[in-house]
C-alpha cells in the first residue's frame, strides 16, 4: 500500500512538473431593471472569482475556482398610494462558492483558445432584508446552500507567453440542488425548508459575462 501511494505521488509530481499551470481570475458585473404596473426593481450584482488550474495535455486540464458574489436590489413605488415593503426594504445577498472543474480545449484560432469548463458548484449564501416580522422589524433569511453541476464556455487570448486575457459565459447550463430557510415575514409562521432540482440555461445577458486575466507558468 505504501509503495502504491508513493508511486501515485511520484506520478502526480511528474505530471505537475511537465504541465503548464495558470493562476488568475475573472470579475463580473450585472444590472437589471424590471417593472410592473406599480413597482420598479433595480438589481445589481458583482462577482470576483480567483482561479488556479493546470493543463494536463493539449486538450485537457483541471482547476479550481473560488467565487464571492454580492447582489442588491432597490424598489421604487411607481403606482398610486404607498407600499411599506417597497419603500423600506433594501434586499441584498452574499454568496461564497467553491467550484472544482475539468477543462476541455475545443480548438485554437491564432492566439485564441476556445474552451469549455464542466464542474461542481458548492455555495453558501445569505439574504438580508427580505421582509418584516410581526413587530415591523426587518428580518433576514437563514443561510442557504447550493450544490450542483455547471458547464460554461470561455475564451483565452494569449497576449504573451505568460499573460492571457480570459472571458467566460457564466454557467450557460446548470443542474442543481438547493436548500434554503426563509425567515418569518409579517408574523407568519416559519416557511418550510425548500428543495429544488432542475436543468436551466443562464441565457445571454451582460450579467452572465465575466472577464479577467491568467498568468501562465
Amino acid at each position: 500500500m505504501k509503495k502504491l501511494l508513493m508511486t501515485v505521488a511520484a506520478a502526480f509530481v511528474a505530471v505537475s512538473m511537465n504541465a503548464q499551470m495558470y493562476v488568475g481570475g475573472t470579475v463580473g458585473f450585472g444590472n437589471t431593471v424590471s417593472k410592473t404596473t406599480t413597482l420598479e426593481t433595480k438589481t445589481n450584482t458583482f462577482s470576483i472569482n480567483p482561479e488556479f488550474g493546470m493543463a494536463l495535455d493539449d486538450k485537457m486540464g483541471v482547476g479550481i475556482e473560488l467565487a464571492f458574489i454580492t447582489g442588491s436590489s432597490e424598489d421604487k413605488w411607481i403606482g398610486t398610494g404607498n407600499d411599506p415593503v417597497a419603500t423600506r426594504l433594501k434586499p441584498s445577498s452574499t454568496t461564497f462558492a467553491i467550484r472544482p472543474y475539468v477543462r476541455y480545449q475545443m480548438f485554437q484560432v491564432g492566439k485564441a483558445n476556445i474552451f469549455v469548463d464542466g464542474g461542481v458548484n458548492f455555495a453558501i449564501s445569505k439574504d438580508k432584508e427580505v421582509g418584516f416580522d410581526a413587530a415591523g422589524k426587518v428580518v433576514d433569511n437563514k443561510p442557504g446552500m447550493d450544490l450542483g453541476l455547471f458547464v460554461q464556455p470561455g475564451i483565452a487570448y494569449n497576449v504573451t507567453d505568460k499573460w492571457s486575457i480570459v472571458g467566460k459565459l457564466e454557467d450557460m447550463f446548470t443542474l442543481g440542488y438547493s436548500k434554503s430557510q426563509v425567515a418569518d415575514v409579517s408574523g407568519a409562521p416559519d416557511a418550510p425548508t425548500s428543495f429544488s432540482v432542475g436543468l436551466a440555461s443562464g441565457g445571454f445577458t451582460l450579467g452572465t459575462l465575466r472577464f479577467g486575466v491568467y498568468y501562465n507558468f
